[in-house]
């Protein structure tokens, strides 16, 4: 008989990252959902990567590697060859929980089709001590979240989400390294998918993220000049969704205080007194005061 289950695809890219990977390969292994494509996308890693994955001589993976790397590229390169369902994501160095693709497959089949991105929860922990959860994320948006999503950044990880795969294409990928310059970029995929499709969730942590691992990011110098990214990063959604914020330019409060804060902290302060100039125009309260007192007690 034909398994009747949708596919899933899950995608990981990954970077020298051979003594790491076998957490995130094994806890896909282990999954109660059997109909599923592991692709992973390596960015041509120089270390053991490509013989860890080969040596687990599993049908369900898909290896590519690639001549370079970086998450753009590498994620694009997986999406195109991604032929499930549902498209979902797992990082390297992290784990699903043995449930985490049955829960998630049996819910979205329950959906009104107008609902394109499923998410969960997820915990995390610090990679020396994976039994005790320093915190769990825990978002709560269900429904028409666009304003949300782009006004606050709180939808949830990558790890978490689960998208109807042709909706990728829609709103031009996963990834977009040059517009946030690689800061919450998987934020801004989320909050792209909201424009054009409704949201829900299981209020489940199913994932397990590991913090303070040791390895440097695949993003390659990915902290460098990390205050003036973290500035593109909040300017970049106040115009690419500068549609939200004309309408209620309250909601862009969230950015404001960033954009100040960071301009604040690089001592570029005409710059910082100018994002705090229109925070304080469109929410002059006591509390939002307290708050610009406090960035520029950062600032010292």
């Amino acid at each position: 008989m034909l398994n009747q289950k949708p596919l899933v695809s899950i995608i990981t890219i990954t970077y020298n990252r051979c003594d790491l990977i076998h957490r995130c390969i094994e806890s896909i292994q282990g999954q109660t959902y059997s109909n599923y494509e592991h692709i992973i996308v390596d960015g041509n890693s120089n270390d053991r990567t490509e013989s860890v994955v080969s040596n687990y001589n599993d049908p369900h993976i898909k290896y590519i590697k690639l001549k370079d790397k970086g998450p753009q590229l590498q994620m694009s390169a997986g999406t195109a060859i991604a032929t499930g369902k549902y498209v979902t994501f797992l990082d390297d160095d992290d784990e699903y929980l043995p449930e985490k693709i049955q829960k998630q497959v049996e819910f979205f089949e329950t959906l009104p089709e107008d609902i394109g991105l499923t998410y969960c929860w997820m915990s995390y922990y610090m990679n020396d001590n994976p039994d005790k959860v320093v915190k769990i994320h825990k978002p709560e948006f269900r429904g028409d979240c666009h304003v949300i999503a782009a006004a606050e950044n709180r939808i949830s990880g990558t790890p978490t989400l689960m998208v109807r795969r042709e909706l990728i294409e829609k709103v031009g990928g996963v990834y977009n390294d040059q517009k946030c310059a690689l800061m919450g970029a998987d934020v801004d995929f989320a909050t792209r998918l909201c424009q054009i499709t409704k949201v829900d969730y299981i209020p489940e942590s199913l994932v397990k993220v590991y913090l303070s691992h040791g390895h440097a990011r695949l993003s390659t110098n990915f902290y460098s000049d990390y205050v003036h990214k973290n500035i593109r990063y909040h300017e970049y959604f106040l115009s690419e969704f500068h549609e939200i914020f004309d309408e209620n330019p309250k909601l862009a409060n969230y950015h404001l205080f960033y954009i100040a804060r960071f301009n604040f902290l690089a001592r570029e302060y005409k710059q910082g007194f100018i994002a705090l100039r229109k925070l304080l125009k469109t929410n002059p309260s006591i509390k939002q005061i307290f708050k610009v007192i406090s960035a520029l007690i950062i600032m010292k």
